[in-house]
């Protein structure tokens, strides 16, 4: 559409009660008149004579007849700022009436349109826009003008033309003028699409808290602006108010609801009662939440599909491994005066099947059964008093210290318990030892008790709280044995204790390693070609924890750059209340202190045989940490 739009009532000028278009020339199509009859030959002067009397005659006739048809209105020619007798406005009289008059008959006239042109309605609901809103303007000035200008302007033929039609042809009518600015009217038309449109909604299929959730799916609406904005451009031209429907059309959703039925019903089976899993005398329950976790949503081809995520049950059964596998099943050895010696006989173990479990796993949740007698293998010991000759432990590797100064005594207790799982652990050559499962239960009856530990984002009681001393001395030992690190996660916050012993020549973080048994491990590899022994001893003296790992050194030399500390943020400013019903109303306990955070990287070099690897990045990010109470609601 062009950018202004011009829209007259109707023709400029039609007959009176006919509304047919004035048409004062002879068609092209009508007969030429036939040749007037040879005048007599006369003399030379007597036909100049004849006609110059003819010539007067007739120009005295046409003056006449000019007279006659003018003489009505020459008052008025020369009454320029009136309109002339015969003069309407869409049927209106207006002849005589001044500019002043005209415009006031037009607002009088045109009341009602001006003050509501038009209703939009949709669905019950109304929009009355004035004609400023829609971009149009009613131009009563230019009508007015358009009125006054009848028989007065354009050259003299075109005036005597209008004067004759205002005589002969029972007057003039005009049509009064509208200017519409289009892209203003799209754009009020666009501003109602916000009142009335509506995206489709496609069926959906969401989990939460181990329930199904489907949402239905639901149509969509558009507004059809330009197809409403020609409807407006008609309703003007009646110059009444008129009622104008909003035009939309209908989005269908890609997603309709039998489209999901199928998967709906899937995820209902699959989440219709607990998985308990049995080793033994061992159990442990997966409830819906829990196997909610494993699945996933897929559409394909317009349908929707609910499945159990082969790589997250598999790593779901590798979690549940750390706590069905038996420690390490070899014998518990010592490496004293250069000599390996036997401290502890070896037993047998229990390693879960994982590939099997996972397919009984995944059989059972299809098949609604709710108890699974996991897989196991029995893993027994490999060493014995002959072979310790061959295990090539014949030296010290590497070495990792911490410090505990200062650790309450559930903390010192914790410590002595965690490094004692670890005492004497044998690991074979190219195996991946896991500080979980060699940890194994975290419980009384392994000589552990309750202690604060840092769990998600709060300090708070835990089974073995302090272990983390423990795990993180022996990541410090794998480093600085050169052994590759498979999984280490930092503590999410800053912890000042695990500084002392971190680096060669300073105190400093970045060497720490949290776990969380079934969720957060310590992994490395022995890649050294030959058996390594574990020697973790908790010195309550000196307050020092260290592991040692004896075996053969292989020719690397391991270095470090950095740490490099980025990102220092203050500590919040705001104190943190949580309540804590187990406690009685009205006692307050700070649980967590102000730490600033920090961004720290650490990089590991190692060169063996001469040749220098691509170090190695351990990166900690410490969240800002503020003061944190617990107050009691429970109570008294």
């Amino acid at each position: 559409m062009s950018e202004k739009y011009y829209q007259e009532y109707g023709p400029i000028r039609r007959r009176r009660g006919e509304g047919r278009l004035l048409i004062d020339e002879l068609p092209p199509d009508a007969p030429p008149e036939p040749p007037a009859p040879k005048p007599p030959r006369r003399t030379r002067r007597a036909r100049s004579r004849r006609a110059r009397v003819i010539g007067i005659m007739l120009a005295l006739a046409a003056l006449g007849a000019a007279l006659y048809v003018a003489q009505p209105f020459i008052t008025d020619v020369i009454a320029a700022d009136r309109a002339m007798p015969g003069v309407s406005i869409r049927g209106a009289p207006v002849g005589g009436m001044s500019r002043a008059e005209i415009e006031t008959l037009l607002a009088s006239q045109y009341e009602a349109f001006l003050r509501t042109p038009l209703t939009l309605v949709f669905e019950g609901r109304v929009w009355q826009p004035s004609l400023d809103d829609l971009g149009v303007q009613f131009e009563m000035e230019q009508t007015a003008a358009l009125a006054l200008g009848v028989g007065r302007t354009g050259d003299l033929g075109r005036r005597i033309e209008e004067l004759r039609a205002l005589r002969q042809n029972g007057g003039v009518d005009i049509a009064p003028r509208l200017q519409v600015d289009v892209s203003r009217l799209q754009r009020y038309l666009t501003g109602l699409a916000s009142e009335i449109e509506q995206p489709p909604r496609d069926a959906a299929l969401s989990i939460a808290a181990g329930k199904v959730l489907p949402t239905s799916a639901r149509a969509g609406r558009q507004l059809l602006v330009d197809a409403t904005a020609l409807d407006i451009l008609h309703a003007l031209q009646s110059l009444e108010p008129r009622a104008v429907p909003l035009r939309t059309r209908i989005l269908e959703p890609t997603l309709a609801d039998e489209d999901i039925a199928a998967a709906v019903a899937d995820a209902e089976l699959l989440l219709s009662r607990p998985l308990e899993l049995r080793q033994g005398e061992r159990r442990w329950t997966w409830d819906q939440e829990r196997i909610a976790e494993m699945l996933t949503i897929s559409v394909i081809d317009g349908r929707m599909f609910v499945d159990i995520d082969q790589a997250r049950l598999e790593r779901a059964v590798a979690r549940l491994a750390q706590l069905v596998d038996s420690p390490s099943a070899e014998p518990r050895v010592a490496f004293r005066n250069g000599r390996l010696q036997i401290v502890e006989p070896g037993q047998d173990g229990l390693r879960l099947k994982q590939p099997e479990a996972v397919e009984a796993i995944r059989r059972a949740l299809r098949t609604q059964e709710h108890l699974i007698e996991l897989p196991v293998e029995v893993v027994r010991p490999q060493i014995t008093l002959e072979t310790l000759p061959s295990l090539g432990i014949v030296e010290l590797v590497a070495e990792g210290k911490s410090s505990f100064a200062g650790s309450a005594e559930y903390r010192i207790t914790n410590i002595k318990a965690g490094a004692a799982r670890m005492n004497g652990v044998l690991i074979p050559p190219g195996a991946e030892f896991s500080f979980n499962t060699q940890l194994g239960a975290v419980d009384a009856e392994h000589g552990f008790v309750q202690g604060y530990a840092v769990i998600g984002n709060r300090t708070q009681l835990e089974w073995g709280g302090g272990v983390c001393q423990v795990s993180t001395t022996v990541f410090r030992a794998a480093f600085w044995a050169g052994l590759p690190i498979t999984e280490r996660h930092a503590h999410p916050f800053y912890i000042s204790w695990y500084d002392a012993f971190s680096f060669p020549d300073q105190a400093a973080p970045g060497m720490d390693a949290t776990i969380y048994t079934g969720v957060q491990d310590l992994k490395f590899v022995n890649d050294t070609g030959h058996w390594l022994l574990m020697e973790a001893i908790a010195d309550t003296n000196a307050q020092v924890l260290s592991v040692r790992l004896y075996g053969t050194r292989p020719d690397r030399r391991v270095t470090v750059v950095g740490p490099e500390i980025t990102n220092i943020v203050a500590p919040p400013a705001q104190v943190v209340y949580v309540n804590d019903p187990s406690l009685p109303a009205g006692v307050v306990r700070q649980t967590d202190r102000a730490r600033r955070g920090m961004d720290i990287k650490v990089y590991r070099v190692i060169t063996e045989g001469g040749v220098q690897r691509t170090p190695e990045l351990f990166f900690t990010r410490f969240k800002a940490w503020p003061d944190v109470f617990v107050r009691g609601t429970g109570g008294r």
